[in-house]
């Protein structure tokens, strides 16, 4: 009886534990485990990234917004065999210390770079499966978003239809 209850409760425990939700710390700002491919930022990035983090308020929309310029693509795809279209935005360099979201994360460590774990990239239909129908995050008005037209510190609309 004893060893069904601790085997009941071993299942119980393992079968708890939610798909994508175990997180990665930063050891001096940087993914400590595992390859990760590293670009430069181009100053459109950089500028989306700094939209992102002044206008990205509203947890109920996806915080799945930053893409790849068509080369950062086919490095990653080269490199990994896949490159997803969107990426959640983490900032060392700005104070996060660590990343919440297992899938498709990207990690700016400095001012000029980011850094993409391998180990958290997911195809894109999994991806888009897990934050639609997992979280049920909405369209974030901040996908589409140009900075140049939010440079006074504006942030664009997120009035939800």
């Amino acid at each position: 009886m004893k060893g069904k209850i601790l085997l009941l409760a071993t299942v119980l425990t393992i079968s708890g534990h939610p798909a994508f939700a175990q997180g990665s710390s930063f050891t001096n700002g940087r993914f400590a485990e595992g390859k990760v491919t590293v670009f430069k930022l181009t100053n459109a990035q950089k500028a989306f990234i700094d939209l992102v983090r002044r206008c990205h308020t509203d947890n109920t929309r996806t915080p799945y917004l930053f893409e790849l310029t068509p080369e950062q693509s086919v490095t990653l795809r080269r490199e990994v065999g896949f490159s997803p279209d969107r990426f959640a935005i983490f900032e060392s360099f700005h104070g996060d210390k660590d990343v919440d979201l297992e899938v498709n994360v990207i990690n700016r460590f400095s001012e000029d770079e980011f850094e993409i774990p391998h180990k958290l990239l997911t195809p894109n239909r999994k991806a888009r499966n897990w934050e639609v129908n997992t979280m049920g995050w909405e369209v974030n008005p901040l996908l589409r978003a140009n900075p140049a037209r939010f440079k006074d510190g504006t942030c664009p609309s997120t009035n939800k239809r």
